[in-house]
C-alpha cells in the first residue's frame, strides 16, 4: 500500500505540468512524430496532442534542432482567415498565406541564430519584418500575420529589395514564395534542421467555412513545404480529430501517409497512471500490475468488474480521462481515511465529480460546432442505458422539431456515436476470438463502425450517473 496523500498525478494541461517529462509515456505515436516520419498528429481533446507538442519541442531543442513553436491566438487566426486574393479560390489564397508565413518564420529563426549573412538576400526580408518578430512576445504571431497580409496584398518591389530582376512590379504571393524557397535552398546552413510545430488550432476554431479553408490551406502548405525541403524543414501540425475528419479537399488522399492518429489501449492508459505514481513516490517497481494492486482494492465492483476495467470503461480512452478519474478517487479515499482506493471511493468520485465533468467536457469540446449539444445530452436524461434504434430516432426527431433544427435524425445519431455518447454491442469478427463474447464498442475503439448498421445503442457509462441513466427498466429518480 502507498501513502495516497503523496501521490501527485500532475496537471491536466501539458504546458503547465512541470514534471511532464519525468512520467511522459513515449509511445510509438510520439516516436513517429518526433522523428518527422508523421507530420499530422490527430486526436481528440485530451488525447495527448499538447503533451507530445511540449515534449517534442523540448527534446528537439536539446538535440540542437531549431524549433519554431506556433500557437495562433484568436486575433492572428482572424487576421489569416480574412485574407483573400482576387482571382483565386479562398483555399488557395489561404495556402499562399500560410506558405509565406511559415517561410518567413524560418527566415526569422535563421537570422535570430546568426545564420543569415548581412549580404544575403534573405536579410532583406528579415530587415522588413524584424520589427514584427519578437520571439518571446505573446503577440508575435499576430504581428507576423499582419506583416504577411501587407506583403500578400501587393507590396511594390521598391518597398522591399526583392530580387525579381524587375522594377515597379507588384510582388505577388507566388513570386515572393518562389523567391524565398530558392534563397533558402541556396543558402541553407549545412547540417541544420528546422522543425515548425503548430498546436492549439482548435482554440480559435469556429466551425465556419472560412475556418475550414484556413485549416485546409495550412495542411496543403505544410505538405508542399515538407516535400520541397525534404528533411531540412519539417512542419508538424497537431489537430483535433473531429475537425480533421470533417475536412474534404483535393489531393487529401496524399496526406494519409503523414497522419498519426492517437489511440490508447487499456494497457497504455494503465501505464499512464502507474508511471505518475512511480515518479510521485520514487518507486523502482517496473511492473504496472503491482503498482495498480497497491493503489486499488482487489474487491470487485457491483458489475463484477475489476477496478481497472471499471475505470477504463468510464473513460473515452484518453489519458486526461483516466488521470482525472483516479485523481478524484484518491481524493475521496484520503477523505475517508483509507490507505487504498476502495470500490466505494471510486463510486463516490464518479458520482460527485467525474460523471458531471465528462458531461461538461463534451459540451466544451463540441459546442462551437454544435450549439445544441447541451440540450441534446439533456434530452437523454432519465432514459435507459440501452436505446433501440427506432426509439432513439423518434427521440431525435422530437428534439429536432422542438429546437427547430435543419438536420436529419440519422445525422445527429452519427454525431452521438462520433462523440462517444453512444456505442454498440458487437461480437468478435469472423476469425477473431474475443474473450467474454460480446463487447461494447465506441467510435474511439473503432472509427470504421457504421452505427446505422446496428439496431440498439448503449449510452456511455461515464454519463449515466449525471444524466440519471438506468440499466434497469425501473428508472431511478434522484432528487435534484
Amino acid at each position: 500500500m502507498y501513502d495516497l496523500t503523496k501521490i501527485d498525478l500532475g496537471k491536466d494541461e501539458a504546458e503547465q505540468d512541470q514534471r511532464l517529462r519525468e512520467y511522459f509515456l513515449k509511445t510509438s505515436n510520439y516516436k513517429n512524430a518526433l522523428s518527422g516520419i508523421k507530420t499530422i498528429v490527430i486526436g481528440r481533446k485530451g488525447s495527448g496532442k499538447s503533451a507530445i507538442f511540449t515534449l517534442m519541442r523540448s527534446e528537439l531543442e536539446e538535440s540542437g534542432v531549431f524549433v519554431v513553436p506556433v500557437t495562433p491566438d484568436q486575433y492572428s487566426w482572424s487576421a489569416l482567415k480574412d485574407y483573400q486574393e482576387k482571382g483565386i479560390l479562398p483555399e488557395q489564397a489561404h495556402t499562399n498565406a500560410w506558405k509565406l508565413t511559415l517561410l518567413c518564420s524560418v527566415i526569422w529563426k535563421l537570422s535570430d541564430t546568426g545564420l543569415v549573412s548581412k549580404d544575403s538576400e534573405l536579410a532583406k526580408y528579415y530587415q522588413y519584418m524584424k520589427d514584427a518578430y519578437v520571439p518571446n512576445q505573446d503577440n508575435w504571431f499576430l504581428n507576423v500575420v499582419d506583416k504577411i497580409k501587407k506583403i500578400l496584398s501587393g507590396v511594390k518591389t521598391h518597398w522591399i529589395s526583392f530580387n525579381f530582376k524587375e522594377t515597379n512590379i507588384v510582388a505577388t504571393p507566388l513570386r515572393i514564395i518562389d523567391e524565398i524557397k530558392s534563397l533558402l535552398h541556396n543558402e541553407w546552413p549545412q547540417g541544420k534542421q528546422m522543425r515548425i510545430l503548430i498546436d492549439r488550432l482548435d482554440d480559435s476554431w469556429d466551425a465556419s467555412k472560412e475556418s475550414e479553408q484556413l485549416i485546409i490551406g495550412l495542411l496543403k502548405a505544410a505538405n508542399e513545404l515538407n516535400a520541397i525541403f525534404s528533411g531540412k524543414i519539417i512542419i508538424t501540425i497537431f489537430l483535433r480529430s473531429d475537425i480533421y475528419d470533417n475536412l474534404f479537399f483535393d489531393d487529401q488522399d496524399k496526406l494519409r501517409q503523414n497522419e498519426e492518429t492517437l489511440y490508447w489501449n487499456s494497457d497504455d492508459l494503465k501505464a499512464v497512471v502507474c508511471e505518475r505514481v512511480r515518479v510521485s513516490l520514487g518507486l523502482n517497481e517496473p511492473d504496472n500490475n503491482k503498482v495498480w494492486q497497491n493503489l486499488f482494492s482487489p474487491k470487485a465492483y457491483r458489475s463484477r468488474a475489476s477496478a481497472e476495467k471499471y475505470i477504463i470503461d468510464r473513460t473515452f480512452k484518453r489519458p486526461r480521462d483516466i488521470i482525472s478519474f483516479v485523481r478524484f478517487a484518491i481524493e475521496v479515499a484520503v477523505r475517508n481515511g483509507h490507505s487504498i482506493i476502495e470500490t466505494n471511493d471510486t463510486r463516490i468520485a464518479e458520482e460527485e465529480k467525474y460523471s458531471q465533468s465528462k458531461y461538461k467536457d463534451l459540451i466544451i469540446e463540441y459546442q462551437k460546432q454544435f450549439s445544441y449539444i447541451k440540450d441534446l445530452l439533456d434530452s437523454l436524461s432519465g432514459s435507459l442505458h440501452k436505446l433501440f434504434k427506432d426509439e432513439l430516432l423518434k427521440r431525435l426527431e422530437c428534439f429536432i422539431e422542438n429546437n427547430k433544427l435543419h438536420v436529419q435524425p440519422v445525422q445527429i445519431l452519427r454525431h452521438l456515436f462520433i462523440w462517444g455518447v453512444i456505442g454498440v454491442k458487437r461480437q468478435g469478427r469472423a476469425g477473431v476470438k474475443q474473450r467474454g463474447g460480446a463487447h461494447f464498442r465506441y467510435y474511439y475503439d473503432d472509427p470504421s463502425i457504421n452505427p446505422l448498421a446496428y439496431n440498439a445503442y448503449y449510452i456511455h457509462p461515464s454519463l449515466r450517473y449525471y444524466l440519471n441513466i438506468s440499466e434497469k427498466k425501473e428508472k431511478i429518480n434522484r432528487p435534484v
